[in-house]
């Protein structure tokens, strides 16, 4: 095996373990590599992945050249790092400007005849099959990975929802269909358990085998669909294909249902030149002691050089925290708690990894290798989910970015470590609660106690606030303003202040409380019995106790995981419910920008079940199916 074939396979590794699939990507790599070996190179060079990239006898497209000297360029980036002597393809070789092709949008009468023209497949089930298919491509906008991965659990006809799991960018949704969608997803059902009366997959779509279908197999079938029905490309627009029919779906007028998002001028970043700035005079994580020099004429004592040699590593880190982080950038407690907590693993880790204490390591020792191998630790060991490694990561790499110009001798590391990219995760549906839940949960607490009292202001109040936790036991006597324009004022996340208006009931309620609290202005709003803010681990717990209380009149919360933060989430919910603008809801919740308020359009089903009733058949009944009868329902389910 070759060195540059073995960095390859390495670097493949590495990506696919952070949860990237590679597959062209990978297929098109390694077939550069061949060519390297067919010509005899063992150093990647620019006119290698120039060539390489052109030799393509089956296509002229500057595009696609462009495509596969990107992939050599990636990897020469990582490559360069390993092995100096690589060159790394320029930006400006094999340019191009990708025109995206108008694709093809199915009429009413080509769908018609394309549904007509499954019924010549065979065998009879085949044809039934792709008639549900693309059916139900026609009316969901799946895509048709997602129509293939559908199991039998996650199609529930008697609510008429799809569930779409882990799809692309670890996504999952739920989509709701129509009533005569329901009825033909009936139909195919019968069928195919008449068909196969043992199923030997958990999906819903299936061959004529009982074998999932596979959605790499399907065009072929679709080619030979579109020639029977008679459609063709019209001139200037891409041929037909199965991704088409979502295409087709989200050409409807949906501008009514969901307003177009609104451009944000965003302000041009200035460019600071910040002059290297000067090592400490004292360094923190040294000892004065063994800061002294030999005086003229005299050699230190033995004892001193037998003490330990500081690293390159620790006045680094010293200058990082109290240069960078406190002087330059003026981090909160909370970020600087965050990335101290980050190096006191990261440099435990090390220290059982090398066998050397954390002042005696130095940057070498913390290179791309042992930071991947901390990553995994973190996961694998210590439990934590990918959104907590990559909260890791990001603490390790602003601190490489700050050493890349204070140690260029260690250049070739910090390059690896800043090359290490975050873990992709899924992205699960907003958890809220409805309003029934949310009543019932305010309504817990036992009033005719003081404790209850407050657990019932304080739920009340974060429910029609949508605070954060932090936000919430920081708040004081004189943050509550309850005369004209009834308001809580804040400082929360990202060193903001700002107001949030109360409804007559909060404040009837608050009122009640302030009366029966009493205190000084600066005392918190929701003490302890002490007279101390409550914790955040404190809040959590009520909002436990009291979910477990609610759920003997609401049993719905019996299978929902509630903490602080979901009641933010049902404030943005119910704000959204009510036809509040995405820019209000993220102007309430304080949210960094809109593109942080979209999560609770996806978990909005009113949206999505609007947009259903704007493109329901003709002649059909709009609406959501609903099941005549519960026991009709449960009897059909048989």
């Amino acid at each position: 095996m070759t060195t540059l074939r073995q960095h390859a396979q390495e670097y493949l590794a590495m990506r696919r373990r952070l949860g990237f699939k590679l597959t062209t990507f990978g297929e098109k790599l390694m077939s550069f590599i061949g060519y390297l070996e067919c010509t005899g190179d063992t150093v990647l060079t620019a006119r290698a992945a120039l060539a390489w990239a052109t030799d393509t006898p089956r296509s002229t497209d500057e595009v696609h050249w462009s495509r596969r000297l990107m992939v050599v360029r990636i990897f020469a980036r990582h490559l360069k790092a390993l092995e100096p002597a690589t060159e790394i393809p320029p930006d400006d070789a094999l340019p191009h400007h990708y025109r995206r092709i108008t694709p093809h949008l199915f009429t009413p009468d080509e769908l018609d005849r394309l549904l007509a023209a499954t019924s010549a497949l065979s065998p009879a089930f085949r044809a039934r099959t792709w008639h549900t298919f693309i059916g139900l491509m026609a009316v969901s906008g799946l895509r048709t990975s997602e129509a293939c991965g559908l199991d039998r659990t996650d199609v529930d006809l008697t609510g008429g929802l799809l569930t779409v799991r882990e799809t692309k960018f670890g996504k999952s949704r739920q989509v709701p269909v129509h009533a005569s969608t329901v009825t033909a997803l009936r139909r195919y059902v019968r069928e195919r358990d008449l068909q196969l009366p043992v199923p030997s997959t958990a999906a819903f779509l299936v061959s004529t085998r009982g074998t999932r279908l596979d959605s790499h197999n399907l065009p072929r079938t679709f080619v030979q669909l579109l020639s029977a029905a008679g459609i063709t490309a019209g001139e200037g627009y891409r041929r037909p294909r199965l991704h088409d029919l979502r295409h087709t779906f989200g050409d409807h007028d949906l501008a009514a249902v969901v307003p177009r998002r609104r451009g944000r001028a965003g302000e041009a970043s200035a460019a600071d030149h910040l002059s290297r700035s000067r090592r400490p005079e004292v360094h923190l994580l040294v000892s004065l002691r063994l800061t002294r020099t030999a005086l003229p004429g005299r050699s230190p004592s033995g004892a001193q050089l037998r003490r330990p040699v500081m690293s390159d590593l620790a006045p680094l880190l010293q200058g990082f925290f109290t240069d960078k982080l406190m002087l330059q950038l003026q981090a909160s407690q909370h970020t600087i708690a965050a990335y101290r907590d980050t190096f006191t693993l990261l440099l435990g880790f090390a220290e059982q990894r090398t066998g050397r204490r954390p002042t005696r390591l130095s940057i070498a020792d913390l290179d791309a290798p042992t930071i991947g191998a901390f990553l995994q630790h973190l996961e694998t060991v210590r439990g934590n989910t990918a959104a907590t490694r990559n909260v890791r990561l990001a603490a390790i790499r602003s601190f490489f970015r700050y050493a890349a110009l204070r140690a260029p001798e260690h250049a070739a590391v910090i390059q690896r470590v800043l090359a290490i990219p975050p873990k992709r995760f899924d992205r699960a549906i907003v958890n809220y609660l409805t309003t029934t839940q949310t009543d019932a949960l305010v309504a817990a607490p036992d009033r005719t106690t003081w404790t209850g009292r407050r657990d019932h202001a304080l739920l009340l109040t974060d429910v029609h606030t949508g605070l954060r936790v932090s936000e919430l036991t920081r708040l004081t006597l004189q943050d509550v303003h309850l005369g004209s324009g009834p308001h809580l004022r804040c400082h929360g996340k990202g060193r903001k202040d700002r107001c949030t208006p109360l409804t007559s009931g909060t404040v009837k309620v608050l009122k009640t409380w302030l009366k029966e609290r009493g205190g000084e202005r600066s005392d918190p709003l929701f003490p302890t019995r002490r007279g101390t803010p409550l914790s955040r681990d404190a809040v959590e717990h009520l909002v436990a106790k009291h979910t477990r209380t609610a759920a003997a009149t609401c049993p719905s919360l019996a299978d929902k995981h509630v903490t602080p933060h979901t009641l933010r989430h049902s404030t943005a919910m119910a704000l959204l419910h009510k036809g509040v603008d995405v820019s209000v809801i993220a102007l309430w919740l304080a949210h960094e920008s809109t593109e942080t308020t979209q999560i609770y359009l996806h978990a909005d089903m009113t949206i999505k079940e609007r947009a259903l009733a704007r493109t329901a058949p003709a002649g059909s009944t709009p609406g959501r199916f609903t099941a005549p009868d519960n026991l009709l329902a449960f009897l059909k389910t048989l």
